[in-house]
Formats: structure tokens, sequence, C-alpha cells
């Protein structure tokens, strides 16, 4: 798979991986979406500097060298340490026995000047949900990110609530608000869903528009708002958002 993120994670880091007992819950009449590889990095204090040029270099060399991967790097804004995302999209599973020999020409740099910045890192496979997303991929540098971790005892209510919402959110504004993915591979702190939300810029972020429960609502009425409302939060175990901005000079979204 041609992907930096093999030069980058310890072996320690891409042990044991489970398959998330969510597939279950797709339609069978459901498109799937492609995969998405997600690594995060949290970098050690005071080499955040480093880390970034050490990447640029690292994709310099691809560059020059003809390399065909693409991926973007995505900083988070809020929470602990200094983290960032790098996310690569695959079309399906078979391209992870691919090998990539320009990567690997320019492993040592990733070896000399990335590795040694990094505090730990984390790697999986989450899967685009297309008939409850945006049917085009965002140019926007900025987005949104929530995450669901799901109950094992109601976690099959959460995908149907969100296919009711959705369709709602659809019909009233002609398109979703966002892309849903589903993880396919989870560790222990792993939710089981998250949400994008893309915007242009922080401002953007400022504009009022209508709650999804309350698009809900005007078409259904307040009975099915609530009781839709009371299966969403049976099925949640835990749920939280950050936001993330993409650094373009580390991050070559095309060819």
């Amino acid at each position: 798979m041609k992907t930096l993120s093999r030069f980058l994670i310890k072996s320690s880091f891409i042990g044991a991986i489970i398959l998330s007992a969510t597939l279950s819950s797709f339609s069978q009449n459901e498109p799937l979406g492609p995969l998405m590889s997600v690594t995060e990095f949290t970098i050690k204090p005071g080499h955040d500097l480093q880390f970034q040029e050490g990447v640029k270099a690292w994709k310099e060399c691809y560059i020059a060298a003809n390399g065909e991967w693409t991926w973007r790097i995505w900083q988070r804004q809020q929470g602990d340490g200094n983290v960032y995302v790098l996310v690569s999209d695959m079309q399906n599973w078979a391209e992870m026995d691919k090998e990539d020999p320009v990567g690997k020409n320019c492993a040592t740099i990733a070896i000399n000047l990335i590795n040694p910045h990094i505090e730990k890192s984390t790697n999986h496979i989450t899967r685009l949900l297309p008939a409850l997303s945006i049917a085009s991929p965002t140019e926007d540098a900025l987005i949104s990110v929530s995450f669901f971790e799901l109950t094992q005892s109601h976690g099959y209510l959460f995908l149907p609530t969100i296919r009711e919402v959705t369709a709602s959110i659809t019909k009233a504004e002609g398109a979703a608000r966002g892309y849903w993915y589903n993880w396919l591979t989870m560790g222990p702190e792993s939710p089981n869903y998250h949400y994008v939300i893309p915007f242009e810029n922080f401002a953007e972020m400022d504009m009022i528009r209508d709650g999804v429960w309350d698009l809900y609502e005007k078409e259904h009425g307040k009975e099915k708002r609530e009781a839709l409302q009371a299966e969403f939060r049976l099925s949640l175990k835990n749920t939280w958002v950050y936001q993330y901005k993409l650094n373009v000079e580390m991050s070559r979204r095309t060819r």
C-alpha cells in the first residue's frame, strides 16, 4: 500500500486489530464507499517544527521520484497534545497488497527526520458511507469531526436513526451536510463511526443553521422526533468532537 505511515509507525502500534461488529448494520442494497487509512501521530513537545520539516522533505523526495500516492495531513486544533492525522484513500483492501518502491527509496528520510519526533502513533481503516454523505469530496481546509462510540446492547439502533435524520436533511436542503465513516478496525479507545462537516474557514462556523433534529421534527412531528432521539441516545456510549485544519504544505491532495 502506498503509504508514508508504513515508515512512520513502529511495529508496536500496528499489532492486533479487530474487525468492527457494526459491519452487520449495513443494508445489502447500499453501495460500498472507498476505504480510508487514518494514522494519528502525537508529536513530542517542542518537536513540531522538526516533524513538519521532515514530512516536507519526504514529500519532496517522493514527488521528485514520480511517486503516485496522494494523502492529506490534518492538524487537530483542540485536545491533549499536538496531534496530526495522515489520511489516504483506497478503493479496496487489495490496494494494501501493493508495493511502493518510490516510498521505500525515501524511507530513510522518514526514519531519520520524522520518526524521532513522534511520541506515539495509531493506524486504523474506515469506510465512507456514500448513501449518507455529500456526493463529492470536500476541497475545504477545515473540518469538524464528531466521533461516536456505541453501546454493545443498543448500538444497532445508531445507524437507522442516522439514516432517518439524513433523509430529512437531504429532503429539506437538497443534500447531506457531511460525510459519515464506519470504523472497520478498532482499538479499545476507538469510535465506531465518525462524521465530518467541512468548512471554508472558522468564520463559517459562526453561521446559524437549522438543527438536524428540528428539520426532522418539521417533517415528522414532535412525537416521532422524541422517539428517534431516545433511540439515538440509547445507542451511544460516548461521543466527542474536534476540529482539524489541513496542512497544505505537508499534504499532496492530487498528483
